[in-house]
This record gives structure tokens, sequence and C-alpha cells, in this order.
């Protein structure tokens, strides 16, 4: 392949690279990827813009390149070169565009992080968000309401998520909220984020924080702020009164196990703070911090051994009989 050609394949393929990378970074997206908040958007634009702006300046970089390897390529068996002398005016504009360009960007990225670290109004709504291993904790501390793995907030309310480690370090991450920030034992961080879109969105852990790091992950319900209230009320409850006669043997065995050590059922002698709160854990859409729905039979394994779906989990295996599981399972799905 000629000289010519070697120049005319590198840009090709460079700008065929940098079509690809604006295509998939700055296009909406799947529905589960488009940031569902202000801040969110935010930090996209950003990330579009400064991706667009590398590219005009790779593009520039290739197409110069190519023009010089061309224009002064070699003359002569000797190796000579045409052209060559000092261009002040050339090697200015190399040392003044970039710095100009830099300066942009240092402006937009300030004005990025003021937008996604706003301060929240104390009419805000504010949740602590604790990260265990390998579960998360949220509580209401103006509402009275807590609860774990399910993340319920009002679309059009601004939050403020601060979240710390119970053992060791965790990371936030919902992707559609547009960012993530570490969960640090003994040194509280906070999230600013207002949800405009009602819906389901789901995220997890990033920061390895063990053997169950993988099954640590978060849902995130954003509804409508009436149905947030409903169940704001609901969740302020104390804990159902059995209702059958299997329930209420179940609640028995619940308050006579070790159960008792680790999980709080308001309303009950139970008090335990190790575990997730089983107030109302028949309410919830999954068990195990997300990694199988909630349902009787899933309820019925996890409790016998709960390692046999999430392998190095800390809650130990039980040796009930069978009709003191079945007593256990109507029990907890009783707990709305």
């Amino acid at each position: 392949m000629t000289r010519r050609g070697v120049v005319r394949s590198a840009f090709l393929t460079g700008t065929a690279l940098i079509a690809v990378l604006a295509i998939t970074g700055c296009s909406a997206g799947p529905e589960g990827l488009r940031p569902i908040s202000p801040e969110g958007r935010s930090i996209r634009d950003l990330f579009a813009l400064v991706l667009a702006l590398s590219a005009v300046v790779f593009l520039g970089v290739v197409a110069v390149l190519a023009y010089v390897l061309i224009r002064y390529r070699s003359r002569g068996e000797r190796g000579e070169h045409g052209g060559g002398g000092e261009h002040p005016k050339v090697q200015i504009a190399w040392t003044v565009g970039p710095l100009l360009l830099f300066a942009v960007l240092a402006v937009l990225f300030v004005r990025t992080m003021n937008v996604v670290d706003h301060p929240v109004a104390a009419s805000g709504l504010r949740v602590e968000v604790i990260g265990h291993q390998w579960w998360w904790e949220f509580r209401y501390p103006d509402l009275g309401v807590v609860t774990a793995n399910e993340l319920h907030v009002p679309v059009g309310t601004p939050m403020r998520l601060d979240l710390s480690g119970a053992d060791v370090i965790h990371s936030f991450w919902v992707p559609q909220f547009g960012w993530k920030v570490d969960a640090i034992p003994g040194r509280p961080t906070h999230l600013s984020v207002t949800v405009d879109r009602a819906g389901t969105f789901l995220g997890s852990c990033t920061e390895f924080c063990g053997a169950e790091h993988a099954g640590m992950l978060i849902r995130v319900v954003a509804e409508p702020q009436d149905q947030f209230d409903a169940w704001v009320k609901a969740q302020q409850q104390p804990a159902a009164t059995p209702q059958s006669d299997v329930a209420q043997s179940g609640q028995n065995i619940f308050l006579s196990s070790t159960c008792v050590s680790c999980h709080t059922v308001r309303g009950t002698a139970a008090t335990g703070s190790v575990g997730p709160d089983l107030t109302h854990v028949g309410s919830r859409a999954t068990l195990g911090s997300g990694v199988v729905t909630n349902t009787p039979d899933h309820l019925r394994t996890w409790i016998a051994n709960a390692g046999t779906i999430k392998p190095a989990v800390l809650m130990p295996p039980f040796d009930f009989t069978p009709e003191q599981l079945d007593a256990l399972v109507a029990y907890l799905e009783s707990l709305k």
C-alpha cells in the first residue's frame, strides 16, 4: 500500500471510530439508560459536548497529519524534504487554542458540578442510605419509615440521600440518576436528585465489598406524590396482626427463634438491627437485595437456607420442620 493509501486508511478508521462513539454515547440509548433527573441530564449533556469536541480535535489532528505526510513526503534518494522553516503564528495558535478549549471546559465542568451537587431545601425529602454486606437500608427520618432494598421516591420532589457504610465501602449507583456516590463508614456523603419520571429503576453497588457484591442490588420505585404518601402511610403502621391460625403460629415461631436477634418487626418483641427490618417484608417485590422475586417458594427457601440462593449471605440456615416453614412463610407474607 502506498503512503497516501496508509494515511487515507488511518483517516477513515479514525472517522469511523468517532462516529461509533458518538452514536453510542450521545444517542438516547435503551430506555433504562435515559437520565430521569435534571442532574443526570446535565452530566449526559456535558459528556456529549466533550465527546463532540474530542471528535473535532481528533479529526483536525488526523487531517493535519495526513496533509503533512503527503505534502512534505520524502523526495529523492537522499531523503530531502520540502518545506521547512519556523511558523510563529502556527505555534501560537497551537498553544492558545488548547488553552482556550480547556478554559471553556473548566467553566462547563464547574457549572455541571453546581447543578449536580446543589443543596436541597428543608422542604425536600431526606433519606438515609446505609450500605450493609450485602443489602441496602433506607431510612426516612422525617417520616418515621425504615425499609430495605427498595427506595420509594415521589416524582418531582427534590431529595437528599445521605449515604454511609455500616461495615466496608460500598457505592450507590442507579444509572438513571446519572452518577454514583460511595457509601463510606464514618465519612458521610450525599447525593442530591430530583426524579421527574415515574417508574421502577434498577441499580447496584459498584464498589467491590465482598463475596456477594454482585448480589447487592437496588430497586428505585418512583411514583406520583399521592401514591408515595399512601406508601408512607402504610409503612408507618406496625406489623399487621395475623389473620389466620397458621400465620399466628408463624409469628409465635418467629418470636421464639433467633430471628429476633437480627430483625425488627415493629409492634412485636423483635427489635434486632443486624438484618433488614421485616415489618412490611410482604409488600416488597424482591428478597435478598433483589436476587429473587418475593414469592412463597423463594421465601421458604430463603428461610430454610438462604445460602442456596445467595451463597455467601450472612444469614445462617435453620432446621425448621416443613410445617414450621409453612407457618413462617404465611406470617411473613402477611406483613404487607
